[in-house]
């Protein structure tokens, strides 16, 4: 039987049903941990479910093991891991669950070890090995279990890169290269090495921060690529793409001004494309259906596909697009490693760059690099690279921020998470970076002085101005928030803004769609060419009927009427996961005023690098501290896999 959609069997779970019929309950309870938030509910009944269904075998004693093991797999998932790994489980329980109370549970089970565990979890028809040919719910590779689904995506990926790894390396036209990048730096020039390491592979990653060059350095890339083969008589299938509509258009509106510079002839502009799409849109999203239209036995029609903000992609994703990738095809890879991960499961770009910060290659790599740039690449030359290492480049020089850029600077401390720094930072005068610390006694977000932000936009709303300049106008500010609930959530905030707005005049009623309404989509809608995270603004058409207007990766718009839209929220403030991929001249970050496990260095970094011009940070100083100190951690097999 195909387990690999097993999720399903939820939907038809009877709890009734298994209260009166004891047999179908788990040997050891898991209602603690449930009842603890260990645990959701979908992931005991998920487990307890596919047990029945499956008429688990096993004795009473081995159950409660693989129950235990099952049930937290699935809770893993659910926070972003593509598994668990049991022997750190064993040493390390998740918060809620003491290592007594999980070693106890256990070893009723007669499980006293890591390797007893995982000798239960080989006997049991709902688990099967790596390289077993049996689909079963999950599978146990040495000590990490997954999902069945989980565990062939990260197949996907690592047989797709180990096959890439083996592909001989592509000529490099040196004297083209070299009129790319006609200035000598100083010091090592990463973006001319990226260049140079992304035309020699079929697979690359170039990853660094914002203001660092990466569309610059991708679009000499493109340009090398297209007159080598204007030069050879060949013509190269290109496509852009990114994980949002906002990122596509950023990343059309980067490749149009950076290709414009180019010292190369108008055949060679021509042929660099500008227009990207989103990824769904590429693959082909097919309505009311988690498949693409392109896959293996579809593939692509393409030579050569660059994906911008590869952060964003989560490991599902990342399968489908390799599995519609034609054979002889390039693919590179693009965007901030030190970013949030996706919001679902995987970290791909965290995984694939996990050594990167040592900037080495293989000795005959590193030569050939040298001679293709005239770089002296020696000193990073390590024979003990793995094989991902040559596909890897940072670029880390930032040409957005100067030494005395408050930004810059926020940035780097965060993310190298030296509290100190950061906090020296705030309480400078620095005049791009402002710090709100909460009043004695706050308990709601100041919605007064948040709000004046939007006096520009409200003004252009006023005076109606034309719809793509009204979107300029709007995207020039955002309040960002760390989470969705509470006071300082997202939700609250757009509520009381609107009604802020409303009080001023500004809305004549905020429970009905009105001329300068914000939404944000919250799901794909493939049927209207929309997507999950696509910012719309109402305005009159020039019927004076009003439209939501989103803007397409190619820089125009469609207004569509408010009816058709069916899930989406209002948008002053959205959350940091939510603006990824998306720049702002100004950005205010709110931080609720109690801790959370969402507050870490990724997303208080990702929060400051979305402005260009000036950045304001509210919270404690004492969140501050302990948010720069804490840091995501997501489980797979990638980095095993590919660099250890």
């Amino acid at each position: 039987m195909d387990f690999s959609n097993q999720l399903g069997l939820l939907d038809s779970l009877d709890e009734k049903a298994r209260e009166e019929n004891p047999s179908a309950t788990t040997p050891f309870s898991l209602s603690a941990w449930q009842s603890k938030g260990v645990l959701r509910a979908i992931d005991r009944q998920w487990i307890e479910q596919l047990a029945q269904h499956a008429k688990e075998g096993n004795s009473e004693v081995n159950k409660s093991a693989v129950y235990i093991a099952g049930a937290l797999c699935s809770a893993y998932l659910g926070a972003g891991h593509i598994c668990i790994d049991l022997a750190n489980i064993w040493q390390r329980p998740p918060e809620g669950i003491d290592l007594e109370e999980l070693r106890a549970a256990l070893e009723k089970s007669g499980v006293k070890s890591v390797s007893a565990w995982c000798q239960v979890l080989q006997t049991s028809c709902l688990v099967s090995s790596a390289d077993s040919v049996v689909e079963r719910p999950m599978v146990l590779a040495g000590t990490r279990l997954y999902l069945y689904r989980y565990f062939q995506y990260e197949q996907q990926v690592l047989t797709y890169l180990k096959g890439q790894f083996t592909v001989a390396p592509f000529a490099v036209d040196a004297a083209l290269l070299a009129t790319l990048f006609p200035n000598k730096a100083d010091a090592v020039d990463w973006q001319k090495v990226a260049v140079a390491n992304a035309a020699s592979l079929p697979f690359s990653v170039i990853s660094g921060g914002p203001g660092t060059g990466k569309t610059t350095t991708v679009t000499r890339l493109l340009a090398l690529l297209v007159a080598q083969s204007l030069v050879e008589g060949k013509v190269l299938r290109i496509e852009l793409a990114a994980p949002t509509g906002k990122a596509a258009a950023r990343l059309t509106e980067s490749i149009s001004k950076a290709k414009a510079g180019l010292p190369l002839s108008d055949d060679v502009k021509l042929a660099i494309p500008e227009q990207a799409s989103t990824l769904h849109r590429l693959l082909g999203s097919d309505f009311g259906r988690s498949r693409f239209k392109h896959n293996k036995a579809n593939p692509l029609h393409l030579d050569v596909l660059l994906v911008d903000e590869v952060s964003m992609v989560d490991l599902p994703m990342m399968a489908k697009l390799i599995d519609a990738m034609p054979p002889q095809a390039r693919l590179i890879l693009l965007g901030d490693k030190d970013q949030l991960a996706s919001v679902e499961a995987g970290s791909v770009l965290g995984d694939l760059s996990y050594g990167i910060e040592e900037v080495y290659f293989q000795p005959e790599w590193a030569e050939r690099l040298s001679r293709l740039t005239g770089e002296n690449l020696a000193p990073f030359g390590n024979a003990s690279a793995p094989p991902i290492s040559r596909a890897l480049t940072l670029l880390r020089t930032s040409y957005r921020f100067d030494a005395n850029s408050g930004i810059g600077y926020l940035a780097k401390a965060m993310n190298a998470g030296d509290s100190q720094a950061v906090l020296r930072c705030l309480q400078s005068n620095n005049t791009d970076v402002e710090w709100r610390t909460p009043e004695e006694g706050q308990t709601k977000a100041d919605i007064a002085t948040l709000a004046k932000g939007y006096d520009d936009y409200w003004e252009a709303v006023r005076q109606n101005l034309d719809i793509a300049k009204l979107y300029e106008v709007f995207s020039r500010y955002q309040i960002l928030t760390a989470v969705r609930q509470g006071e300082f959530g997202v939700e609250k905030v757009n509520a009381q803004l609107e009604q802020y707005f409303y009080q001023r005049g500004r809305v004549k009623d905020p429970h009905v769609w009105y001329p300068g309404k914000a939404v944000m989509l919250t799901r794909n809608d493939a049927a209207l060419g929309l997507f999950n995270g696509d910012i719309g603004l109402c305005m009159p058409d020039e019927f004076q009927r009003l439209r939501v207007w989103f803007m397409q990766p190619d820089g125009s718009f469609t207004g569509l009427l408010p009816s058709r839209l069916s899930e989406f929220e209002v948008v002053f403030a959205m959350t940091v996961h939510k603006s990824q991929g998306s720049e702002f001249d100004h950005v205010a970050l709110l931080l609720p005023m109690t801790p959370s496990p969402v507050l870490t260095k990724e997303l208080l970094y990702t929060g400051i690098t979305r402005a260009k011009r000036s950045f304001a940070l509210w919270g404690s100083s004492g969140l501050i501290r302990s948010a720069t100190s804490a840091r995501i951690e997501r489980y797979s097999g990638l980095i095993d896999e590919l660099w250890h």
